[in-house]
């Protein structure tokens, strides 16, 4: 039998949408992270691949994918567990209310330090060049502050020998702020490299951005004070500047004496 001919392919109509292409992202030389979507899903287990191997994956979902919300879900969990894992410790158990206080101000004092700080975090990311709608930088900054968690939560076991062999809370609250700032630092990192994968053209206003959270989330402890050692109330009576209420415990202790 003779083939029958076929007729040639028709051209694309101008108004169907262009096939579907990997995302890549815009600058690969100096994030070194490419977009992909999730290929095992949005579950804990997936995001947490994605934030210690692969970010680029988190960044396509926020920028381009349909999962974020899900996404979204599965790095809550990781962050309320990373900073409870911290908090719990930290405290001697033994010290009442501490227990369960220490890692619940925790959590409610980076969240409420993200919100306060999400309003200026998508204000400055637009005036830095970057096209991104606002609940692409919500996502984005719950993965950074997520990592921040999940190192945090590796943590712990060093934060456990400390807590359970010294009774001094200045050298307890040095070792928390050192490991705090760095957990912090690499969380942070994430996110610029995310925004400069996606088109950052200035980056001093996102550095500025991250002084300026890291500064709200020091006087957020302060807010919430005490973490460390017996406590008769859940929040303090006076209000102080983060700064003089770490200079007064240090004068205290006798370490900042000559």
């Amino acid at each position: 039998m003779r083939d029958q001919p076929t007729s040639p392919p028709l051209p694309p109509s101008p108004d169907s949408p262009p096939p579907l292409r990997p995302a890549v992202l815009t600058n690969t030389s100096s994030s070194g992270l490419f977009a992909t979507p999730m290929v095992k899903g949005t579950g804990l287990g997936s995001a947490l691949e994605s934030l210690l191997k692969h970010p680029g994956a988190a960044l396509y979902e926020f920028t381009q994918g349909t999962r974020s919300w899900a996404l979204s879900r599965s790095l809550l969990l990781i962050m309320v567990t990373g900073l409870a894992l911290f908090g719990l410790a930290a405290v001697d158990l033994t010290r009442g209310i501490q227990w369960w206080a220490t890692p619940l101000k925790l959590i409610a004092g980076l969240l409420l330090s993200a919100l306060l700080c999400l309003p200026s975090l998508y204000i400055f990311s637009c005036l830095s060049g970057l096209e991104i709608r606002f609940k692409a930088v919500i996502g984005l900054l719950l993965a950074s502050l997520s990592l921040s968690s999940l190192l945090l939560a590796g943590f712990t076991p060093v934060i456990w020998v400390f807590s359970q062999s010294s009774d001094s809370l200045t050298f307890m609250g040095a070792v928390m702020i050192l490991i705090w700032s760095i957990s912090l630092f690499f969380g942070l990192k994430s996110l610029s490299n995310s925004a400069r994968a996606i088109g950052m053209k200035q980056s001093l206003h996102l550095r500025l951005w991250m002084f300026i959270f890291m500064v709200v989330t020091f006087q957020m402890s302060c807010a919430l004070r005490p973490l460390l050692g017996s406590a008769t109330t859940f929040l303090p009576t006076q209000k102080k500047f983060f700064l003089q209420h770490w200079g007064e415990h240090w004068n205290v202790s006798g370490l900042g004496s000559p």
